[in-house]
């Protein structure tokens, strides 16, 4: 298997006038790309950067990213991604758990990475992006410097980079990728969607984290990848149009943006051919109204950090069954990928029978060999090759797997089992309803109250009662939310996942200062 380094050198060769990666303002050539990353290369050498120092970054997603990440793996350097949606005092943290060498930072994000290093003991040598920074030591300069050095003999190394989990509990943890498991997993997932040679890759996924490998998905082809940046539906549906996209993955949020921001019919969209779709569950409602505003094939992905990639997938042949037939497979998150092993067991660690719900454990080759400096939390999360995901989940006859949720979110209320998701899909059936999150609160007398916060379409008015009374008849009654509230926006993550444990913590604290 090439490297990363190697794969853009070849493309370079093969490619080099057509596009590589492509903003609503700026393009990259194939050849402009191998000729940066080599000077980039040689300027990280002369910032002392050696085979297996951590050089980080904080940039939103722009075609910088896909430079650095390539600049470092021709280097030997492990690349790490920081959110700059995370709390300066965790970015300062991860800075000092990742040993930071060198930080790249785009202009407007330096006073994040200024203020995140007085909370961290070290203090990489800090790189600007852009015209506005104002720092020593400015990226165009470094590579101007460094154009003339030519090409740069790639330094062979295991580590690509360190990918840091979301947080949801803690802070992120930082999952290590072997450069030559990447690169397979990467190629792996291309080959099971089936993108192809003539495809143009939509890149919307926040790509500080593990959607790098969807910016990175184009190099396989030699294609071109064209950049949203900062999430906007209607810079994403110009960029379909302008660029003939074929081909991206959004997440939910991203989904329901397109659906109700009534721009679709205003730009040709008719060139994409499939959408996927991940990274949180999505109501089986919102996947009809997306089939029907785009009329393409849709495919759902289901992955995490650990897994590098996917472990399963609802293919388009499942997507049109469920609208034919009336199958049940939208309410699943898909069967696994043929390299794929998965199990549900219970809290004693046996496997139980289908039907019945329990602990989703994943078998693939591309599970991360551990976390950067977190063995113990590893050993926890990865026994005997099998990923405990913390997910509760259902394996029916045919092998599609049902998530019912997260272990922690799991709700118990007056002695019955209650999964968020369940509520839910019911809930985002309702016409005015656009995003939705259920969960317990503590209760003396139920043990766990359910509770429900949702967001309203635009011009829709609904009140609380009259979306319990719609749950009626649909969902057993003890599953009906005992109350609804209804927010303007629900917190979203890095990966535009809604936030349920800041909601919880939100509705907690008001509810304790009712009872109060």
């Amino acid at each position: 298997m090439p490297t990363l380094g190697q794969l853009i050198d070849r493309n370079a060769d093969r490619f080099g006038d057509q596009d590589a990666y492509v903003e609503l303002d700026r393009r990259r050539s194939w050849r402009e790309l191998g000729q940066r990353t080599d000077a980039l290369a040689h300027a990280l050498r002369s910032l002392d950067v050696r085979k297996g120092d951590r050089v980080g970054v904080i940039l939103p997603d722009c075609i910088e990213v896909a430079e650095t990440i390539g600049a470092c793996a021709k280097a030997g350097a492990i690349r790490v991604g920081l959110n700059y949606r995370l709390a300066p005092r965790e970015i300062g943290a991860l800075i000092d758990d990742a040993g930071l060498d060198v930080l790249i930072v785009q202009d407007t994000k330096v006073a994040i990475a200024q203020k995140a290093l007085t909370f961290s003991k070290r203090q990489p040598v800090l790189v600007g992006v852009g015209a506005q920074h104002a720092l020593e030591r400015d990226y165009e300069t470094l590579i101007a410097a460094a154009s003339d050095r030519g090409a740069f003999t790639h330094t062979p190394h295991e580590q690509l980079m360190i990918c840091y989990t979301t947080g949801s509990t803690g802070l992120p943890k930082g999952a290590i990728y072997p450069h030559a498991l990447m690169i397979e997993s990467m190629g792996v997932i291309a080959l099971t969607e089936g993108a192809g040679p003539d495809d143009v890759w939509l890149h919307a996924m926040p790509a500080s984290g593990v959607p790098i490998i969807h910016l990175l998905r184009n190099m396989f082809h030699g294609t071109k990848c064209a950049i949203v940046g900062e999430w906007d539906a209607e810079t994403a549906l110009k960029l379909i149009d302008r660029e003939q996209a074929t081909i991206c993955v959004l997440v939910p949020t991203m989904l329901n943006d397109l659906l109700s921001s009534g721009l679709i019919t205003q730009y040709n969209c008719s060139s994409i051919r499939q959408l996927g779709y991940g990274s949180a569950p999505i109501p089986p409602a919102t996947v009809c109204d997306a089939l029907k505003a785009f009329g393409c094939k849709f495919l759902q992905m289901f992955g995490t950090t650990e897994l590098m990639g996917m472990g399963m997938m609802l293919t388009a042949t499942d997507h049109e069954r469920a609208l034919k037939d009336g199958h049940n497979c939208l309410e699943s998150a898909g069967r696994a990928l043929y390299y794929v092993d998965v199990r549900v067991v219970d809290e004693q660690g046996n496997d139980v029978p289908n039907g019945e719900a329990g602990e989703l454990l994943i078998h693939s080759p591309y599970v991360i060999p551990g976390y950067w400096n977190q063995a113990v939390e590893y050993s926890e999360t990865v026994r005997d090759g099998w990923l405990y995901t913390g997910d509760i989940a259902v394996i029916d006859a045919e092998g599609y797997v049902h998530l019912k949720d997260r272990a922690k979110f799991r709700i118990k209320s007056g002695g019955y089992n209650v999964f968020p998701v369940e509520v839910e899909n019911c809930l985002a059936e309702h016409d005015a309803v656009d995003e939705v999150s259920v969960f317990g609160l503590p209760d003396p007398k139920w043990g766990d109250r359910i509770h429900a916060v949702v967001t309203l379409n635009s011009e829709t008015v609904v009140s609380s009662a009259e979306l319990r009374e719609y749950c009626r008849g649909k969902i057993a009654n003890f599953k009906i939310p005992k109350d609804i509230e209804i927010w303007d926006a629900l917190p979203k993550g890095p990966t535009g996942k809604i936030q349920k444990r800041e909601i919880i913590e939100i509705c907690g604290r008001d509810d304790q200062s009712g009872a109060a």
